[in-house]
């Protein structure tokens, strides 16, 4: 297969974490080296695509229409099985400005995608489906790894059958809590407080509430329902345990985990304001290029995090972590890079798993340039991870040499 030129940068999407998403694509589409060609494929609030070299500059979004972000130099991009036939065309033009109807094909812009999409409708395993029937090679992180890794249910539920430790939970639906708000509050009264109550399905922290007496669970459980129709309530972690997150780079069967990080918060848990919208303190490792161009709060979005690099834990947890990080990434078929969070006891090396981020708030390039990898390198690697991906596939059957139907 010949090398790549043509990168396609998916970013935006309908999601609660749309910003976040912009930051980890500018931040990754501003250190692609020069053997490659910059596609960006940014997902507006409505789920239009568009592409644009303007669109690679994170002070492009300062004042852009984010529902309708049409003018300069953005074409809309149709993302079709096949060349869009007229139907469509005809669909498309009635939601635009005349003379942008003439929508480019995504399969003449790029040779590869790099998925920077956080949150539903991009991370869950949509946008992966979607590029599989394309046939565009692809990274980030699979159908199953990301529809597995979105779901804090079903995560927790993979990695207890598989043996390992996780926080005690519960879980129930909207619909539940409809029918019998005393029934799921019996279904969870095992738990001890203090209490997250969180949506299933997002990230960044979005839709989460620290409760600690069961009259606030009502309140909790109505933000929650905001963004899902699935509420998980967990347990906070073990008083001496503290966060640990480990990045992971390849495939199931040929994974590299990172040095660890420890996320310092300023709230009782790790809030969307620590993550992205204080502006503290970075690590040692040190400033993004271009990555905070606009000089606005929260545009260095993950990398702009207080963390301790590597984490305040004996050399043995942690490559017991890095194992730990690499089987769960085989155990939903990964591949690309993802960010695993883990609550771990110093004292005792005990740990629990705690969420799969995949992709991860700025790609976790901080992690991989602590562990000696610069990000251009990382960005090597996806596409050669991408490439990779793709070739498998492409080489087991998808038919055979049968037609039931026939007459005989």
């Amino acid at each position: 297969m010949a090398k790549p030129t043509k990168i396609g940068v998916v970013f935006g999407s309908q999601s609660v974490e749309h910003e976040v998403s912009i930051i980890t694509a500018t931040q990754l589409m501003n250190r692609v080296s020069n053997q490659y060609q910059v596609v960006p494929l940014y997902i507006d609030k409505q789920g239009r695509w568009w592409t644009g070299e303007s669109l690679t500059k994170i002070k492009t979004f300062q004042n852009l229409d984010l529902q309708d972000p049409a003018g300069e130099d953005r074409q809309l991009v149709t993302a079709t099985p096949y060349p869009a036939q007229a139907l469509f065309e005809q669909a498309l033009s009635k939601q635009v400005s005349p003379g942008q109807s003439d929508a480019l094909q995504l399969h003449s812009l790029i040779d590869t995608a790099i998925f920077c999409v956080h949150g539903g409708r991009g991370e869950d395993g949509t946008l992966a489906g979607l590029f599989e029937l394309l046939n565009i090679p692809y990274v980030g992180p699979g159908v199953v790894a990301a529809a597995v890794g979105i779901d804090k249910i079903i995560t927790k539920q993979v990695m207890e059958a598989a043996g390992l430790n996780v926080t005690n939970y519960g879980w129930f639906t909207t619909a539940d809590w409809e029918k019998g708000q005393a029934e799921v509050e019996h279904h969870i009264s095992h738990l001890e407080y203090p209490l997250f109550v969180k949506p299933a399905s997002l990230g960044s922290s979005v839709g989460i509430t620290r409760i600690t007496t069961p009259d606030k669970l009502a309140g909790a459980v109505a933000l929650a329902a905001q963004f899902d129709t699935r509420i998980v309530v967990e347990e906070a972690a073990p008083p001496d345990a503290i966060e640990v997150n480990i990045a992971v780079l390849g495939t199931a069967d040929d994974c590299e985990a990172s040095i660890s990080e420890q996320p310092i918060q300023l709230d009782e848990f790790l809030s969307y304001a620590d993550k992205y919208e204080r502006g503290i303190g970075k690590s040692k490792s040190g400033d993004l290029d271009n990555a905070d161009e606009s000089g606005g709060k929260g545009s260095q979005g993950m990398a702009g995090l207080s963390r301790r690099i590597p984490a305040p834990i004996s050399p043995d947890l942690q490559s017991a972590l890095q194992d730990a990080a690499c089987f769960i990434w085989k155990l939903i078929d990964g591949f690309g890079v993802a960010r695993i969070d883990f609550f771990a006891n110093p004292s005792t090396e005990e740990f629990w798993v705690g969420e799969v981020n995949s992709p991860p708030g700025s790609m976790a390039y901080y992690l991989w340039e602590a562990s000696g990898l610069p990000y251009e390198n990382l960005i090597d690697r996806l596409v050669e991870i991408a490439q990779t991906h793709h070739s498998q596939r492409a080489s087991l059957f998808a038919s055979i040499e049968s037609n039931i139907l026939k007459q005989k």
